[in-house]
Protein backbone atom coordinates (compact mmCIF):
# COMPACT_ATOMS: atom_id res chain seq x y z
CA UNK A 1 0.00 0.00 0.00
CA UNK A 2 1.15 3.49 -0.82
CA UNK A 3 1.12 5.90 2.05
CA UNK A 4 -1.45 8.65 1.99
CA UNK A 5 1.28 11.28 2.14
CA UNK A 6 2.89 9.88 -0.98
CA UNK A 7 -0.37 10.16 -2.92
CA UNK A 8 -0.24 13.94 -2.56
CA UNK A 9 3.47 14.37 -3.23
CA UNK A 10 4.41 16.28 -6.41
CA UNK A 11 6.19 13.26 -7.88
CA UNK A 12 3.24 10.93 -7.43
CA UNK A 13 0.75 13.51 -8.66
CA UNK A 14 2.88 14.20 -11.73
CA UNK A 15 3.02 10.47 -12.46
CA UNK A 16 -0.74 10.08 -12.07
CA UNK A 17 -1.39 13.01 -14.39
CA UNK A 18 1.02 11.75 -17.01
CA UNK A 19 -0.50 8.27 -16.93
CA UNK A 20 -4.03 9.62 -17.25
CA UNK A 21 -3.16 12.26 -19.82
CA UNK A 22 -4.18 15.25 -17.69
CA UNK A 23 -2.26 18.48 -18.17
CA UNK A 24 0.65 18.98 -15.80
CA UNK A 25 0.56 21.71 -13.19
CA UNK A 26 2.02 25.01 -14.45
CA UNK A 27 0.84 27.37 -11.71
CA UNK A 28 4.37 28.01 -10.44
CA UNK A 29 5.85 28.69 -13.90
CA UNK A 30 6.09 31.97 -15.77
CA UNK A 31 4.77 32.28 -19.29
CA UNK A 32 8.29 31.90 -20.69
CA UNK A 33 8.83 28.71 -18.73
CA UNK A 34 5.45 27.41 -19.84
CA UNK A 35 6.37 28.14 -23.44
CA UNK A 36 9.68 26.30 -23.12
CA UNK A 37 8.28 23.30 -21.25
CA UNK A 38 5.22 22.93 -23.48
CA UNK A 39 5.35 19.98 -25.86
CA UNK A 40 3.22 21.96 -28.29
CA UNK A 41 6.00 24.50 -28.76
CA UNK A 42 8.53 21.95 -29.98
CA UNK A 43 5.98 19.92 -31.89
CA UNK A 44 4.87 23.05 -33.73
CA UNK A 45 8.43 24.01 -34.65
CA UNK A 46 9.16 20.53 -35.99
CA UNK A 47 5.92 20.33 -37.96
CA UNK A 48 6.36 23.79 -39.47
CA UNK A 49 9.79 22.75 -40.75
CA UNK A 50 8.25 19.56 -42.14
CA UNK A 51 5.49 21.55 -43.84
CA UNK A 52 7.96 23.94 -45.44
CA UNK A 53 10.20 21.11 -46.67
CA UNK A 54 7.37 19.01 -48.10
CA UNK A 55 5.78 21.98 -49.85
CA UNK A 56 9.11 22.98 -51.39
CA UNK A 57 9.64 19.41 -52.62
CA UNK A 58 6.16 19.22 -54.11
CA UNK A 59 6.31 22.59 -55.84
CA UNK A 60 9.76 21.81 -57.25
CA UNK A 61 8.46 18.57 -58.71
CA UNK A 62 5.26 19.91 -60.27
CA UNK A 63 7.17 22.86 -61.77
CA UNK A 64 9.59 20.59 -63.63
CA UNK A 65 8.85 19.79 -67.28
CA UNK A 66 8.81 16.13 -68.29
CA UNK A 67 9.79 14.50 -71.55
CA UNK A 68 8.10 11.26 -72.58
CA UNK A 69 9.75 8.41 -74.48
CA UNK A 70 8.24 9.61 -77.76
CA UNK A 71 9.74 13.08 -77.26
CA UNK A 72 6.55 14.78 -76.08
CA UNK A 73 7.25 17.50 -73.53
CA UNK A 74 4.78 18.12 -70.72
CA UNK A 75 5.38 21.62 -69.33
CA UNK A 76 5.53 22.12 -65.60
CA UNK A 77 3.28 24.38 -63.55
CA UNK A 78 4.51 27.96 -63.48
CA UNK A 79 4.04 30.51 -60.72
CA UNK A 80 1.33 32.49 -62.52
CA UNK A 81 -0.81 29.40 -62.99
CA UNK A 82 -0.35 28.39 -59.35
CA UNK A 83 -1.30 31.83 -58.03
CA UNK A 84 -4.34 31.97 -60.28
CA UNK A 85 -5.38 28.51 -59.12
CA UNK A 86 -4.85 29.40 -55.48
CA UNK A 87 -7.24 32.31 -55.90
CA UNK A 88 -9.84 29.90 -57.27
CA UNK A 89 -9.29 27.31 -54.52
CA UNK A 90 -9.14 29.35 -51.32
CA UNK A 91 -12.92 30.12 -51.03
CA UNK A 92 -13.63 26.41 -50.62
CA UNK A 93 -11.00 26.13 -47.89
CA UNK A 94 -12.34 29.22 -46.11
CA UNK A 95 -15.88 27.82 -46.23
CA UNK A 96 -14.91 24.57 -44.55
CA UNK A 97 -12.72 26.25 -41.95
CA UNK A 98 -15.61 28.52 -40.92
CA UNK A 99 -18.04 25.58 -40.81
CA UNK A 100 -15.83 23.41 -38.62
CA UNK A 101 -14.93 26.27 -36.27
CA UNK A 102 -18.60 27.14 -35.81
CA UNK A 103 -19.44 23.52 -34.98
CA UNK A 104 -16.70 23.19 -32.35
CA UNK A 105 -17.87 25.92 -29.99
CA UNK A 106 -18.16 24.58 -26.45
CA UNK A 107 -14.54 23.52 -26.09
CA UNK A 108 -12.85 24.75 -29.25
CA UNK A 109 -9.37 23.64 -30.12
CA UNK A 110 -6.47 26.03 -29.93
CA UNK A 111 -5.83 28.06 -33.04
CA UNK A 112 -2.49 26.27 -33.19
CA UNK A 113 -4.22 22.87 -33.42
CA UNK A 114 -6.49 24.14 -36.20
CA UNK A 115 -3.47 25.46 -38.09
CA UNK A 116 -1.46 22.25 -37.67
CA UNK A 117 -4.38 20.14 -38.92
CA UNK A 118 -5.02 22.28 -42.00
CA UNK A 119 -1.32 22.68 -42.84
CA UNK A 120 -0.68 18.96 -42.46
CA UNK A 121 -3.33 18.16 -45.02
CA UNK A 122 -2.19 20.94 -47.35
CA UNK A 123 1.55 20.16 -47.21
CA UNK A 124 2.72 16.86 -45.74
CA UNK A 125 -0.28 14.68 -46.64
CA UNK A 126 -0.47 15.93 -50.24
CA UNK A 127 3.25 15.48 -50.84
CA UNK A 128 3.37 11.97 -49.41
CA UNK A 129 0.28 10.87 -51.33
CA UNK A 130 1.60 12.43 -54.54
CA UNK A 131 4.79 10.39 -54.56
CA UNK A 132 3.24 7.13 -53.37
CA UNK A 133 0.40 7.32 -55.90
CA UNK A 134 2.86 8.16 -58.69
CA UNK A 135 5.10 5.22 -57.83
CA UNK A 136 2.19 2.77 -57.63
CA UNK A 137 0.78 4.15 -60.88
CA UNK A 138 4.12 3.51 -62.58
CA UNK A 139 4.15 -0.08 -61.35
CA UNK A 140 0.60 -0.64 -62.58
CA UNK A 141 1.42 0.83 -65.97
CA UNK A 142 4.16 -1.79 -66.36
CA UNK A 143 1.67 -4.59 -65.77
CA UNK A 144 -1.07 -3.19 -67.95
CA UNK A 145 -0.27 -0.41 -70.38
CA UNK A 146 -3.85 -0.01 -71.60
CA UNK A 147 -4.65 3.66 -71.95
CA UNK A 148 -6.43 5.00 -68.89
CA UNK A 149 -6.65 1.67 -67.04
CA UNK A 150 -3.72 2.35 -64.70
CA UNK A 151 -5.08 5.79 -63.74
CA UNK A 152 -8.49 4.37 -62.84
CA UNK A 153 -6.94 1.55 -60.85
CA UNK A 154 -4.81 3.99 -58.86
CA UNK A 155 -7.78 6.28 -58.22
CA UNK A 156 -10.02 3.44 -57.02
CA UNK A 157 -7.76 0.89 -55.35
CA UNK A 158 -4.67 2.83 -54.23
CA UNK A 159 -5.36 6.53 -53.72
CA UNK A 160 -8.15 6.10 -51.11
CA UNK A 161 -5.98 4.06 -48.74
CA UNK A 162 -2.85 6.14 -49.29
CA UNK A 163 -4.52 9.53 -49.00
CA UNK A 164 -6.66 8.66 -45.99
CA UNK A 165 -3.63 7.25 -44.18
CA UNK A 166 -1.57 10.37 -44.91
CA UNK A 167 -4.35 12.69 -43.75
CA UNK A 168 -5.06 10.61 -40.65
CA UNK A 169 -1.48 10.91 -39.40
CA UNK A 170 -2.11 14.32 -37.87
CA UNK A 171 -5.25 13.04 -36.12
CA UNK A 172 -3.30 10.21 -34.49
CA UNK A 173 -0.41 12.56 -33.72
CA UNK A 174 -2.63 15.00 -31.81
CA UNK A 175 -4.27 12.10 -29.98
CA UNK A 176 -0.87 10.78 -28.88
CA UNK A 177 0.52 14.16 -27.83
CA UNK A 178 -2.60 15.24 -25.93
CA UNK A 179 -5.54 12.90 -26.20
CA UNK A 180 -7.77 15.18 -24.13
CA UNK A 181 -7.87 17.57 -27.06
CA UNK A 182 -10.56 15.14 -28.19
CA UNK A 183 -13.06 16.26 -25.57
CA UNK A 184 -15.97 14.90 -27.62
CA UNK A 185 -16.78 13.24 -30.92
CA UNK A 186 -17.25 16.69 -32.43
CA UNK A 187 -13.59 17.48 -31.70
CA UNK A 188 -12.43 14.42 -33.63
CA UNK A 189 -14.64 15.25 -36.58
CA UNK A 190 -13.37 18.85 -36.63
CA UNK A 191 -9.67 17.90 -36.59
CA UNK A 192 -10.15 15.29 -39.31
CA UNK A 193 -12.32 17.58 -41.41
CA UNK A 194 -9.77 20.40 -41.28
CA UNK A 195 -7.01 18.05 -42.41
CA UNK A 196 -9.19 16.93 -45.31
CA UNK A 197 -10.01 20.53 -46.24
CA UNK A 198 -6.31 21.41 -46.37
CA UNK A 199 -5.61 18.37 -48.55
CA UNK A 200 -8.38 19.33 -50.97
CA UNK A 201 -7.03 22.91 -51.14
CA UNK A 202 -3.59 21.92 -52.44
CA UNK A 203 -5.01 19.21 -54.66
CA UNK A 204 -7.42 21.68 -56.27
CA UNK A 205 -4.57 24.12 -56.91
CA UNK A 206 -2.63 21.46 -58.82
CA UNK A 207 -5.66 20.39 -60.86
CA UNK A 208 -6.60 23.97 -61.73
CA UNK A 209 -3.03 24.91 -62.63
CA UNK A 210 -2.74 21.94 -65.00
CA UNK A 211 -5.75 23.24 -66.93
CA UNK A 212 -4.23 26.72 -67.17
CA UNK A 213 -0.84 25.45 -68.33
CA UNK A 214 -2.38 23.03 -70.82
CA UNK A 215 -4.43 25.82 -72.36
CA UNK A 216 -1.39 28.10 -72.52
CA UNK A 217 0.84 25.61 -74.37
CA UNK A 218 -1.73 23.83 -76.54
CA UNK A 219 -3.12 25.38 -79.70
CA UNK A 220 -6.81 24.89 -80.33
CA UNK A 221 -7.58 24.21 -76.68
CA UNK A 222 -10.66 26.43 -76.85
CA UNK A 223 -11.94 28.61 -74.03
CA UNK A 224 -9.60 27.58 -71.25
CA UNK A 225 -11.07 29.91 -68.63
CA UNK A 226 -14.56 28.56 -69.26
CA UNK A 227 -13.33 25.02 -68.73
CA UNK A 228 -11.44 26.16 -65.64
CA UNK A 229 -14.60 27.72 -64.19
CA UNK A 230 -16.46 24.49 -64.91
CA UNK A 231 -13.77 22.50 -63.09
CA UNK A 232 -13.90 24.92 -60.15
CA UNK A 233 -17.66 24.49 -60.00
CA UNK A 234 -17.33 20.71 -60.02
CA UNK A 235 -14.41 20.30 -57.59
CA UNK A 236 -14.80 23.45 -55.50
CA UNK A 237 -18.59 23.41 -55.07
CA UNK A 238 -20.42 20.24 -56.06
CA UNK A 239 -17.87 17.72 -54.76
CA UNK A 240 -16.10 19.90 -52.21
CA UNK A 241 -17.38 17.68 -49.38
CA UNK A 242 -15.18 14.73 -50.43
CA UNK A 243 -11.91 14.95 -48.50
CA UNK A 244 -13.35 16.64 -45.37
CA UNK A 245 -16.12 14.05 -45.13
CA UNK A 246 -13.78 11.08 -45.57
CA UNK A 247 -11.22 12.20 -43.00
CA UNK A 248 -13.99 13.07 -40.55
CA UNK A 249 -14.69 9.34 -40.30
CA UNK A 250 -11.14 8.71 -39.11
CA UNK A 251 -11.40 11.58 -36.64
CA UNK A 252 -14.65 10.17 -35.29
CA UNK A 253 -13.02 6.75 -34.87
CA UNK A 254 -10.16 8.26 -32.87
CA UNK A 255 -12.61 10.31 -30.78
CA UNK A 256 -14.62 7.17 -30.00
CA UNK A 257 -11.42 5.45 -28.88
CA UNK A 258 -10.22 8.32 -26.71
CA UNK A 259 -13.55 8.86 -24.93
CA UNK A 260 -14.28 5.15 -24.41
CA UNK A 261 -13.39 3.06 -21.39
CA UNK A 262 -13.35 -0.24 -23.28
CA UNK A 263 -9.96 -1.49 -24.49
CA UNK A 264 -11.60 -3.22 -27.42
CA UNK A 265 -13.20 0.01 -28.59
CA UNK A 266 -9.89 1.84 -28.20
CA UNK A 267 -8.25 -0.58 -30.61
CA UNK A 268 -11.09 -1.24 -33.05
CA UNK A 269 -12.60 2.25 -33.38
CA UNK A 270 -9.60 4.02 -35.04
CA UNK A 271 -9.07 1.14 -37.47
CA UNK A 272 -12.77 1.00 -38.30
CA UNK A 273 -12.88 4.76 -38.82
CA UNK A 274 -9.90 4.66 -41.18
CA UNK A 275 -11.27 1.74 -43.19
CA UNK A 276 -14.69 3.36 -43.44
CA UNK A 277 -13.07 6.57 -44.70
CA UNK A 278 -11.02 4.65 -47.27
CA UNK A 279 -14.02 2.69 -48.57
CA UNK A 280 -16.10 5.86 -48.82
CA UNK A 281 -13.26 7.43 -50.78
CA UNK A 282 -13.00 4.35 -53.00
CA UNK A 283 -16.73 4.36 -53.73
CA UNK A 284 -16.67 8.06 -54.54
CA UNK A 285 -13.73 7.71 -56.97
CA UNK A 286 -15.32 4.71 -58.66
CA UNK A 287 -18.61 6.48 -58.96
CA UNK A 288 -16.94 9.63 -60.39
CA UNK A 289 -14.96 7.52 -62.90
CA UNK A 290 -17.94 5.53 -64.18
CA UNK A 291 -20.64 8.19 -64.40
CA UNK A 292 -20.65 10.81 -67.11
CA UNK A 293 -20.79 14.51 -66.31
CA UNK A 294 -24.51 14.66 -67.19
CA UNK A 295 -25.26 11.80 -64.79
CA UNK A 296 -22.95 13.05 -62.05
CA UNK A 297 -24.74 16.28 -61.11
CA UNK A 298 -28.25 14.88 -60.45
CA UNK A 299 -26.77 11.93 -58.56
CA UNK A 300 -24.83 14.35 -56.35
CA UNK A 301 -27.96 16.20 -55.31
CA UNK A 302 -30.11 13.06 -55.04
CA UNK A 303 -27.78 10.93 -52.92
CA UNK A 304 -24.48 12.34 -51.76
CA UNK A 305 -25.52 15.78 -50.58
CA UNK A 306 -28.30 14.17 -48.52
CA UNK A 307 -25.63 12.13 -46.75
CA UNK A 308 -23.54 15.26 -46.21
CA UNK A 309 -26.57 17.12 -44.83
CA UNK A 310 -27.35 14.27 -42.45
CA UNK A 311 -23.75 14.23 -41.19
CA UNK A 312 -23.86 18.00 -40.65
CA UNK A 313 -27.15 17.70 -38.79
CA UNK A 314 -25.68 14.96 -36.63
CA UNK A 315 -22.70 17.16 -35.74
CA UNK A 316 -25.03 20.03 -34.84
CA UNK A 317 -27.14 17.84 -32.56
CA UNK A 318 -23.97 16.44 -30.97
CA UNK A 319 -22.88 20.00 -30.20
CA UNK A 320 -26.24 20.68 -28.52
CA UNK A 321 -25.94 17.45 -26.54
CA UNK A 322 -22.46 18.49 -25.46
CA UNK A 323 -23.96 21.64 -23.94
CA UNK A 324 -26.42 19.55 -21.92
CA UNK A 325 -23.63 17.31 -20.67
CA UNK A 326 -21.61 20.36 -19.59
CA UNK A 327 -24.60 21.74 -17.67
CA UNK A 328 -25.15 18.37 -15.97
CA UNK A 329 -21.52 18.05 -14.89
CA UNK A 330 -21.43 21.62 -13.58
CA UNK A 331 -24.49 20.78 -11.50
CA UNK A 332 -22.32 18.26 -9.65
CA UNK A 333 -20.02 21.04 -8.50
CA UNK A 334 -23.01 23.22 -7.56
CA UNK A 335 -24.34 20.39 -5.39
CA UNK A 336 -20.97 20.08 -3.67
CA UNK A 337 -20.88 23.84 -3.11
CA UNK A 338 -17.81 24.45 -5.26
CA UNK A 339 -19.53 26.64 -7.87
CA UNK A 340 -22.40 29.18 -7.77
CA UNK A 341 -25.90 27.96 -8.73
CA UNK A 342 -26.08 30.01 -11.96
CA UNK A 343 -23.16 28.21 -13.61
CA UNK A 344 -25.06 25.34 -15.34
CA UNK A 345 -27.52 27.68 -17.06
CA UNK A 346 -24.87 30.29 -17.88
CA UNK A 347 -22.33 27.93 -19.45
CA UNK A 348 -24.58 25.21 -20.89
CA UNK A 349 -26.07 27.20 -23.78
CA UNK A 350 -24.20 28.76 -26.68
CA UNK A 351 -26.36 31.85 -27.04
CA UNK A 352 -25.99 32.67 -23.35
CA UNK A 353 -22.22 32.27 -23.57
CA UNK A 354 -22.05 34.43 -26.71
CA UNK A 355 -24.21 37.15 -25.16
CA UNK A 356 -22.07 37.12 -22.03
CA UNK A 357 -18.92 37.69 -24.08
CA UNK A 358 -20.57 40.59 -25.90
CA UNK A 359 -21.79 42.16 -22.66
CA UNK A 360 -18.36 41.83 -21.11
CA UNK A 361 -17.20 44.46 -23.60
CA UNK A 362 -19.37 46.98 -21.71
CA UNK A 363 -19.62 45.65 -18.16
CA UNK A 364 -16.51 43.52 -17.50
CA UNK A 365 -13.22 42.28 -18.93
CA UNK A 366 -13.75 40.44 -22.22
CA UNK A 367 -10.43 38.56 -22.03
CA UNK A 368 -11.11 37.32 -18.51
CA UNK A 369 -14.64 36.38 -19.52
CA UNK A 370 -13.41 34.28 -22.43
CA UNK A 371 -10.82 32.61 -20.21
CA UNK A 372 -13.52 31.96 -17.62
CA UNK A 373 -15.72 30.21 -20.18
CA UNK A 374 -12.89 28.01 -21.45
CA UNK A 375 -11.80 27.13 -17.91
CA UNK A 376 -15.32 26.22 -16.79
CA UNK A 377 -15.78 24.09 -19.92
CA UNK A 378 -12.49 22.29 -19.27
CA UNK A 379 -13.62 21.58 -15.72
CA UNK A 380 -16.93 20.15 -16.95
CA UNK A 381 -15.18 18.00 -19.58
CA UNK A 382 -12.74 16.72 -16.96
CA UNK A 383 -15.63 15.85 -14.66
CA UNK A 384 -17.33 14.02 -17.53
CA UNK A 385 -14.16 11.97 -18.14
CA UNK A 386 -13.90 11.14 -14.43
CA UNK A 387 -17.52 9.96 -14.25
CA UNK A 388 -17.04 7.94 -17.47
CA UNK A 389 -13.99 6.21 -16.03
CA UNK A 390 -11.44 7.38 -18.61
CA UNK A 391 -9.65 9.58 -16.04
CA UNK A 392 -8.79 8.28 -12.57
CA UNK A 393 -7.64 10.11 -9.44
CA UNK A 394 -4.91 11.75 -11.49
CA UNK A 395 -7.50 14.36 -12.48
CA UNK A 396 -8.37 15.41 -8.93
CA UNK A 397 -5.44 17.79 -8.67
CA UNK A 398 -6.40 19.37 -11.98
CA UNK A 399 -9.93 19.82 -10.64
CA UNK A 400 -8.67 21.87 -7.70
CA UNK A 401 -6.51 24.00 -9.98
CA UNK A 402 -9.41 24.75 -12.30
CA UNK A 403 -11.75 25.70 -9.45
CA UNK A 404 -9.12 28.06 -8.04
CA UNK A 405 -8.56 29.50 -11.50
CA UNK A 406 -12.30 30.12 -11.86
CA UNK A 407 -12.35 32.06 -8.58
CA UNK A 408 -9.41 34.17 -9.73
CA UNK A 409 -11.01 34.96 -13.09
CA UNK A 410 -14.30 35.94 -11.46
CA UNK A 411 -12.48 38.24 -9.05
CA UNK A 412 -10.43 39.86 -11.82
CA UNK A 413 -13.36 40.88 -14.04
CA UNK A 414 -14.70 37.73 -15.66
CA UNK A 415 -18.45 37.93 -16.31
CA UNK A 416 -20.41 34.79 -15.45
CA UNK A 417 -23.82 35.54 -16.96
CA UNK A 418 -24.77 38.44 -19.19
CA UNK A 419 -28.50 37.68 -19.20
CA UNK A 420 -30.48 40.86 -18.61
CA UNK A 421 -27.58 43.19 -19.36
CA UNK A 422 -27.68 45.68 -22.19
CA UNK A 423 -24.94 47.60 -24.00
CA UNK A 424 -23.91 50.88 -22.38
CA UNK A 425 -22.90 53.19 -25.21
CA UNK A 426 -20.35 55.95 -24.52
CA UNK A 427 -22.61 58.81 -25.62
CA UNK A 428 -25.22 57.81 -23.01
CA UNK A 429 -22.67 58.41 -20.29
CA UNK A 430 -21.99 62.02 -21.32
CA UNK A 431 -23.30 64.78 -19.09
CA UNK A 432 -24.80 67.88 -20.66
CA UNK A 433 -22.25 70.65 -20.95
CA UNK A 434 -22.74 74.32 -20.09
CA UNK A 435 -23.29 75.11 -23.78
CA UNK A 436 -26.10 72.52 -24.14
CA UNK A 437 -27.72 73.77 -20.91
CA UNK A 438 -27.68 77.37 -22.17
CA UNK A 439 -29.12 76.29 -25.52
CA UNK A 440 -31.88 74.35 -23.79
CA UNK A 441 -32.65 77.37 -21.56
CA UNK A 442 -32.83 79.64 -24.61
CA UNK A 443 -35.11 77.27 -26.55
CA UNK A 444 -37.46 76.12 -23.77
CA UNK A 445 -37.32 79.04 -21.41
CA UNK A 446 -36.72 79.22 -17.67
CA UNK A 447 -40.00 77.44 -16.86
CA UNK A 448 -38.87 74.20 -18.58
CA UNK A 449 -37.60 72.82 -15.29
CA UNK A 450 -40.91 73.30 -13.59
CA UNK A 451 -42.13 69.94 -14.82
CA UNK A 452 -39.45 68.22 -12.83
CA UNK A 453 -40.72 69.72 -9.57
CA UNK A 454 -43.19 67.77 -7.48
CA UNK A 455 -46.83 68.95 -7.97
CA UNK A 456 -47.73 68.17 -4.34
CA UNK A 457 -47.71 71.06 -1.76
CA UNK A 458 -46.98 70.63 1.91
CA UNK A 459 -47.84 73.03 4.75
CA UNK A 460 -45.23 74.42 7.09
CA UNK A 461 -44.44 72.45 10.19
CA UNK A 462 -45.86 73.92 13.40
CA UNK A 463 -42.94 74.45 15.83
CA UNK A 464 -45.23 73.78 18.77
CA UNK A 465 -45.62 70.19 17.71
CA UNK A 466 -43.54 67.71 19.60
CA UNK A 467 -43.45 64.21 20.91
CA UNK A 468 -46.25 63.12 23.23
CA UNK A 469 -45.69 63.79 26.94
Amino acid sequence: MVAAAELTSPEVESYLRRRTGVAASTTSLSWRQRLIHSRWTWLSLILILVYAATMWILMSDVARSRTAEDGTVTPGLNADALWLSAGKAWPTLAFWIVCFILVDRYKPQRVLVWFLAVAWGACAAVTGSYYVNSWVGTQMAVVDETSGVAAVRVAVFVAPFVEEASKACVVFLIAVVNRHRFSSRVSGAVIGGLAGAGFAFTENIIYYARVVVYGSYTSGAGDVMAYLDQLVWMRGVLTCFGHPLFTMMTGLGVAFAVTSRSKVVRVVAPVAGYLFAAFLHMFFNLWASVLSEEQLTPTLFAMVWLVVASVGFRLATSSVRQGRVIAARLSDYVTMGWLPPQFPAAFGRLRTRAWTVVMSLFHANVVKTWQLQTTVTELAVLRCAITAGTVDRGGLGRERELVERIDQLMASGGLVDGTGLRPVWPWKRWRPSRWTSSLRHWLLGPSSNATSASPMKYSAVDPRWGPPQ
